[in-house]
């Protein structure tokens, strides 16, 4: 049955049924097939029952639904199944119009703001950044003592306030000599066959940097097979062995920085020394002989 069940109706009149006028306030009869028709109450009220407490109804027995029912229902699943497909897509829409947006409006005219550069890219240089300048450097401050003229040979340093190399002879030079790496000290005595005078001296090796205009820097650079033992009694005794070695000079004008000569040479000094500084290694380094340093330093200094 796809209606509701028909109320129960009164007695039967006994005067015939062609007499009966229809009374308006009857109840009209409903047949099952009326039951089901859109004009339906969605609800019936059923009359008193033996055992209910008569009175308004407490509840009311819902009409099974109709097709009319059934086609509004799944009219209405069906639209909100396309209000919610509808939110969605204007959603994904309105997303994919504010990803362009974004795209557009980084490089558009109207930008308010740059875009922001990826997270990997490397910094661009600067342009205020000056290049590093190569080549002897001036120094910061004026060689006050005979061991800063050291920067000459090792770190590429002159000093503008120092004499340069020119005019008349003779023209001032030190001896720096380095046979460690990291260390370098003042040959205070390779001129001692030109003379003692005070001339000489301060010629050949002056205490005062004021009046130096040449920088001579003597370096170890290798060394190969002994030559002989040396023996040595104090502070203990003990044997050493000589070892031949290559040394390279260098000279620059103190004033400029400017390279005079570089030149190898030859550890022709193979004679034990008479006092000898011992490294952690415990050899022996043939040194540029006095005449041989000389020799090469003479045109630069006496010219």
């Amino acid at each position: 049955m796809t209606g509701a069940e028909p109320a129960a109706s009164p007695p039967p009149d006994p005067t015939p049924a062609s007499d009966a006028t229809p009374d308006p306030a009857a109840a009209p009869e409903t047949s099952p097939e009326r039951a089901s028709t859109p004009d339906q109450a969605p609800a019936t009220e059923l009359p008193p029952q033996p055992g209910y407490p008569t009175g308004p109804p407490a509840w009311v027995a819902a009409e099974p639904p109709t097709s009319s029912n059934r086609t509004a229902i799944v009219a209405a699943v069906v639209g909100g199944v396309v209000v919610v497909l509808l939110v969605l897509c204007l959603g994904l829409v309105s997303g994919f119009f504010l990803l362009r947006d974004s795209d557009t409006s980084a490089s558009g005219p109207e930008a308010t703001a740059p875009a922001r550069p990826p997270t990997n890219a490397s910094p661009s240089p600067s342009l205020s950044e000056e290049p590093v300048v190569q080549g002897p450097q001036a120094s910061a401050y004026p060689a006050e003592k005979i061991e800063d003229l050291n920067r000459v040979c090792d770190e590429d340093i002159y000093y503008p306030e120092l004499p340069k190399r020119a005019g008349k002879a003779p023209h001032p030079v030190v001896l720096l000599l380095s046979d460690t790496p990291g260390l370098r000290r003042k040959d205070d005595t390779y001129y001692y066959d030109l003379g003692l005078s005070k001339k000489v001296e301060q010629t050949w090796s002056s205490e005062d940097p004021k009046l130096v205009q040449i920088v001579a820097c003597l370096d170890r650079v290798s060394s190969g097979s002994t030559i002989r033992t040396c023996k040595f009694d104090d502070p203990k005794p003990q044997s050493l062995p000589l070892v031949r070695t290559s040394w390279r000079l260098r000279v620059f004008e103190a004033a400029t920085g400017r390279k005079l000569l570089e030149k190898k040479m030859t550890g022709d000094d193979q004679k034990c020394p008479y006092v000898v500084l011992v490294g952690a290694d415990r050899k022996i380094y043939a040194e540029v002989s006095d005449r041989a340093a000389i020799a090469a330093l003479r045109n630069l200094v006496t010219k």
